[in-house]
């Protein structure tokens, strides 16, 4: 049964590349640094490592570590992931204008919940949803974070 996912979003930000990575390097500095994404929260965080709970609306949580964060201002953060989902991903940013930017995100993982495992031949389409929506939810987030900070 395959339980490897590749997941690709790319978030449209109201702010300038440059603008968005200073914001995103204040959230980095700080103990919360996604108090703006209501469906995931850190419950640990050691400026190395994120320790997260992500909720999906259809009942089911992951909880994972992003690990090794790497930054390339103002163009790329990349990061392994362990736990009920692991593998690597890569964040590009895209400057669209004066006042746009784009964050690109790819994320390959494998689930190491052994439900998730043995039912993916059925339910991958609603996993793939189930993160769809968390990711669309966290790209309208911040965007009304930002606008308030």
């Amino acid at each position: 049964m395959n339980s490897e996912y590749e997941f690709r979003s790319r978030w449209l930000i109201d702010r300038s590349r440059e603008s968005l990575w200073d914001a995103l390097e204040v959230l980095l500095a700080s103990d919360d640094p996604m108090p703006w994404w209501p469906s995931v929260q850190v419950t640990a965080y050691d400026r190395n490592s994120l320790d997260l709970r992500a909720s999906s609306r259809f009942g089911y949580a992951l909880t994972f570590r992003l690990s090794d964060l790497r930054t390339v201002r103002p163009t790329q953060l990349t990061f392994e992931s362990a736990g009920e989902l692991q593998g690597a991903g890569a964040v590009t940013f895209d400057d669209l204008g004066p006042r746009d930017s784009a964050m690109n995100i790819d994320w390959r993982v494998s689930t190491g919940k052994a439900w998730m495992r043995r039912t993916s031949w059925l339910l991958r389409p609603v996993f793939v949803l189930g993160h769809h929506l968390v990711m669309h939810q966290g790209e309208k987030h911040l965007n009304a974070w930002l606008r308030k900070n």
